[in-house]
């Protein structure tokens, strides 16, 4: 039996194409603009030389713990009756805390503990970003992922020229992005600082995921060429043999009489004798 979507309200959502497109990308939008704010918020704190950047760097985490916060029981609602609670809001559940532990004060440098437990609070928070964004990446799609890396390239860029200060320019941002993400490593231009160098951490596992679906995509465009072209024989055959059968039917149609007549004289010739 096939689910119905609910929406804001409780109320169906109408099964229209473009309506279905634009809620499979968006089924999820309060969560995934909260994520995309932890990411600034996590730099203000940890580049944030004074004392209005972190504070503005620890509100930023309180406001991205309320948006997952309404998120969260919003799906709980709606998934609490008949189903299993997906393994997926135990990540939410896990983000929302780490938000509103980072959303109070903390000391200017951090102790190694409070490294490991922001890193582990990035980690989940990219994985969950993953976990949405490529949800509905198809190996069909190759726009979708050129445009999704195209984007993700230009963030980077801009990334870069804000956390490392030996980028002088938003292009040079973008090329030291691009060596990242392809793990070339020219080593003209290198991360310098902690921040920058969380953030290449970062870009280099989200751009093997993203250079692996753009490698599958191409794959699946000339795997999708021969399964064409075998479809098209296929079908090719199965019309010959169909105007095969045709022609048969057509030949013992006009010829039946006559088969039934020798089949009557014979059989009336085997009685005789």
């Amino acid at each position: 039996m096939k689910k119905k979507r609910v929406g804001l309200g409780g109320t169906a959502i109408k099964n229209y194409a473009v309506t279905q497109y634009f809620i499979d990308w968006l089924s999820r939008p309060v969560l995934l603009i909260g994520l995309i704010f932890s990411i600034p918020a996590f730099y203000l704190l940890l580049g944030g030389e004074s004392e209005n950047t972190r504070l503005f760097g620890h509100s930023l985490y309180g406001f991205v713990a309320m948006l997952l916060i309404v998120d969260t029981t919003w799906q709980w609602k709606l998934h609490q009756v008949g189903e299993r609670r997906s393994g997926k809001m135990i990540l939410d559940i896990v983000i929302i805390i780490g938000c509103i532990v980072s959303a109070f004060p903390s000391a200017v440098h951090w102790s190694g503990l409070e490294w490991l437990l922001r890193l582990a609070l990035c980690a989940v928070i990219f994985l969950r970003i993953a976990m949405i964004v490529l949800l509905h990446i198809r190996p069909s799609h190759l726009v979708q992922v050129i445009v999704l890396a195209l984007l993700m390239l230009a963030t980077a860029g801009a990334g870069f020229y804000w956390l490392e200060p030996s980028v002088q320019s938003y292009p040079d941002g973008v090329w030291l992005a691009f060596t990242t993400i392809a793990t070339v490593g020219y080593g003209d231009i290198v991360p310098s600082t902690a921040a920058s160098k969380v953030f290449a951490v970062f870009i280099v596992l989200l751009g093997y995921a993203i250079f692996s679906i753009v490698t599958a995509n191409i794959a699946a465009l000339f795997v999708g060429e021969e399964e064409a072209k075998f479809e098209r024989d296929l079908h090719r055959d199965i019309r010959a043999l169909h105007h095969e059968v045709a022609a048969l039917r057509e030949l013992l149609g006009k010829n039946a009489p006559h088969i039934m007549d020798d089949a009557s004289r014979s059989v009336a010739k085997n009685d005789a004798s």
